[in-house]
């Protein structure tokens, strides 16, 4: 049986393309976004309530509306005040402070010559990023890992996504706005649990591994190991 020749590679951002430890930059995330909305006192009240408001875009399962939508009426209801406000407070605090955050992330050795070797072999590039955050902050991150001249067709965000990983319908969404068949696309990430979860969709997936890294248990990843393997592997197809 021939090697597949995929057409299209989604790409996860955080730990794939972009070196950063999730559990650190989100311990720094929540209160620094929560000083937008209220004093020092207020701080873990506002942040326990955006941790809910994301939690609640990770339960999102109906469909019925985009998973911003879901983020701010549920912070909005917490805090008393208005789906409208937040998203204003949101987007002052994603042009200002959030760039502070810079210092906890740095551009993944390697993303970039694969990023650009994969263009330049005629891929479809998707940035199959988690939606939880808004497209300001993922063009920010992009920025910070070296990426933001990156031509991605699609970039999946809160203000776009109906579910967030690891739900199907996530991946289904991107095949739909795409007009991409599974067949022809390629899931790589670094996360077993939310990135592989693309093979429920019909898609092929690709565990992504660091140099420095011992494999992962993943049992919907059809290969594993580093972008340079990928870049290797995709050239023999």
């Amino acid at each position: 049986m021939s090697v597949p020749r995929f057409t299209t590679l989604l790409l996860d951002l955080d730990g794939t393309l972009l070196d950063v430890e999730m559990r650190s930059f989100l311990e720094a995330f929540f209160p620094l976004a929560a000083a937008r909305f209220g004093g020092p006192a207020e701080t873990q009240r506002i942040s326990l309530a955006m941790m809910a408001a994301a939690r609640a875009m990770m339960e999102a399962r109906d469909g019925s509306r985009t998973v911003d939508l879901v983020f701010l009426e549920t912070i909005a209801t917490a805090i008393g005040s208005t789906p409208a406000a937040v998203r204003t407070a949101f987007a002052a605090f994603y042009r200002g402070e959030f760039e502070r955050l810079h210092r906890l992330v740095r551009p993944l050795p390697g993303a970039r010559a694969f990023v650009t070797g994969a263009l330049g072999r005629g891929y479809q590039l998707i940035l199959a990023t988690n939606p939880v955050f808004f497209l300001d902050p993922i063009r920010t991150r992009l920025r910070w890992a070296g990426l933001d001249d990156v031509p991605f067709s699609l970039v999946t965000c809160a203000e776009l996504m109906f579910w967030t990983k690891p739900h199907v319908g996530y991946y289904r969404q991107i095949l739909a706005m795409t007009g991409r068949r599974p067949e022809e696309c390629l899931m790589v990430g670094d996360d077993p649990a939310m990135d592989m979860a693309a093979k429920e969709a019909g898609i092929a997936t690709w565990l992504a591994e660091g140099a420095d890294t011992t494999p992962k248990d993943a049992p919907l990843a059809d290969r594993r190991g580093t972008l340079g393997k990928l870049a290797n592997w995709l050239r023999e197809t």
